[in-house]
């Protein structure tokens, strides 16, 4: 039963160099800075967002991802008219993931791309109203894509939606999280 495994192992190998080879459409690495917006506990949080990513093939890298989001809700009359309920519930949140990265760039141009991704891994969240405050982490994982267009052979434009999920508190929750920034493509493409 081994030596069948074992002669598919120099099979895979040969069938995963073409995704290991360096082509001239891929610049090695890539940085990206963005405004960023998602929710958590149903406030809505503005923020930022931070990738990089080594290209390891034309279609192929490993990216990480950092992100942070804050914000506030007020809540109204309710707050008012309760006793001892606060006015605001703040929140924020912040992720660091890393995992695959596959991008599509067409043959024809240099200027745009289209990736997606899967990443892995923790994000922290802090919920406070007045005189209380809660901390949970949890493993986490992102879903989503994007597109970039350059406007100059290292600067361009990035869109990138994504679903964060967590567990806080014992609670599954994803997180639809939109970002808009810039990206900064280091080297040349060969």
């Amino acid at each position: 039963m081994k030596r069948p495994l074992l002669a598919l192992i120099p099979l895979l190998l040969f069938a995963c160099l073409p995704l290991l080879a360096q082509s001239h459409e891929a610049p090695p690495i890539d940085i990206y800075g963005a405004y960023s917006h998602s929710s958590n506990f149903g406030v809505g949080q503005s923020g930022w967002l931070g990738a990089a990513a080594y290209n390891l093939s034309p279609h192929l890298g490993l990216e990480g991802d950092l992100s942070g989001g804050y914000g506030s809700r007020g809540l109204g009359t309710i707050a008012t008219i309760l006793a001892n309920v606060p006015n605001t519930v703040h929140s924020r949140m912040h992720s660091f993931d890393v995992g695959p990265r596959y991008t599509f760039r067409p043959a024809s141009t240099n200027n745009y791309d289209a990736f997606a991704h899967l990443l892995f891994g923790v994000s922290h969240t802090n919920v406070s109203a007045t005189g209380a405050s809660q901390a949970d982490s949890s493993f986490s994982w992102v879903l989503g894509g994007g597109g970039d267009y350059f406007f100059t052979q290292h600067f361009g434009g990035r869109a990138q939606i994504d679903m964060l999920r967590t567990n806080f508190f014992n609670h599954g929750d994803s997180h639809a999280r939109i970002g808009l920034g810039i990206v900064y493509r280091f080297g040349t493409s060969r």
